[in-house]
């Protein structure tokens, strides 16, 4: 469980350097690629075993589940229809809510894959 919870961060965090750079202008593209990349180097050092760096990937994993989240409740208030792939009243396909929806679901799997695998560590050093 804990392999697949790391497998699944470095996605999202490889996938965050590629879509920082593409969605956000200038200075804050910079500043949020760099975020992702610290987040990438954890989510290594956690698949590669490091304690530390796995606790500090949880701690990405998780702001970045919270973050995503607030990002497609955000779209959806603003009038973002899922089903027509649109703002109302508007044409064509808009891909970044549906970019920060599959980055919000695989962090929120890979925190919930996190604590089971903690609460199964715990399990086993109480018997």
């Amino acid at each position: 469980m804990t392999r697949v919870s790391g497998i699944i961060q470095l996605l999202i965090a490889l996938s965050g350097v590629g879509l920082f750079g593409l969605i956000y202008p200038g200075v804050m593209a910079i500043v949020a690629t760099g975020v992702a990349l610290v987040y990438v180097a954890v989510a290594f050092g956690a698949l590669r075993g490091s304690r530390v760096a796995g606790w500090a990937a949880f701690v990405f994993s998780l702001a970045t589940a919270v973050l995503a989240t607030a990002a497609v409740l955000r779209f959806i208030g603003n009038g973002f229809s899922y089903q027509s792939g649109n703002f109302e009243l508007h044409d064509g396909v808009y891909w970044p809510p549906y970019a920060f929806l599959a980055i919000a679901m695989g962090a929120s799997l890979a925190v919930g894959l996190q604590l089971l695998a903690a609460r199964k560590r715990h399990d086993k050093l109480q018997s």
